[in-house]
């Protein structure tokens, strides 16, 4: 995405999203009840034309991949890929340097109503590199032109990425 293009909704998130990691950095903690940054990533083999979706144990949707900010993480980038690492078990993966969207939802967290601020990439992944799955979690590779179609009830945001993708 470039954020010269961005919708009027997705400028005023930018915003947003600026104004809340100036006016506090701890919002890039988990702990932060009122609300935290996430980051995530669609992972994407545009060799193939094919997106990699993961079945949200707790959501019970297909979902890209993604998750909290570790104390570890240099960047939202660098958690993005993190998490594609370990849900996927591709270690090959590339986040882009330029998120592709931006995501504010309201979500359970740690038992309680939270508000999650998730950074949106795009990873590049090729289908055929090593995988080595660490986490017992349900993934599934979807014909990119067609996974619309093939799940109709995908999220909004989800859909937002995969539209990304198809300017890869």
């Amino acid at each position: 995405m470039r954020w010269s293009d961005s919708t009027e909704l997705e400028t005023q998130l930018l915003s947003e999203y600026q104004q809340l990691i100036l006016d506090d950095p701890g919002a890039v903690h988990r702990d932060r009840r009122a609300g935290h940054f996430t980051a995530s990533a669609l992972m994407v083999d545009p060799r193939r034309g094919q997106v990699l979706l993961l079945m949200h144990p707790k959501v019970g949707r297909w979902l890209q991949f993604g998750g909290h900010i570790e104390p570890t993480d240099s960047s939202f980038a660098n958690a993005a890929l993190r998490e594609c690492r370990e849900e996927s078990g591709y270690l090959d993966v590339e986040v882009l340097a330029t998120p592709a969207a931006l995501d504010r939802h309201a979500v359970p967290c740690a038992g309680e109503q939270s508000v999650h601020w998730d950074v949106q990439y795009l990873a590049i992944v090729d289908r055929d590199a090593q995988c080595t799955p660490t986490e017992n979690l349900q993934v599934q590779w979807w014909d990119l032109a067609r996974v619309s179609q093939s799940l109709p009830d995908l999220d909004a945001s989800v859909l937002r990425l995969i539209a990304a993708a198809r300017s890869l």
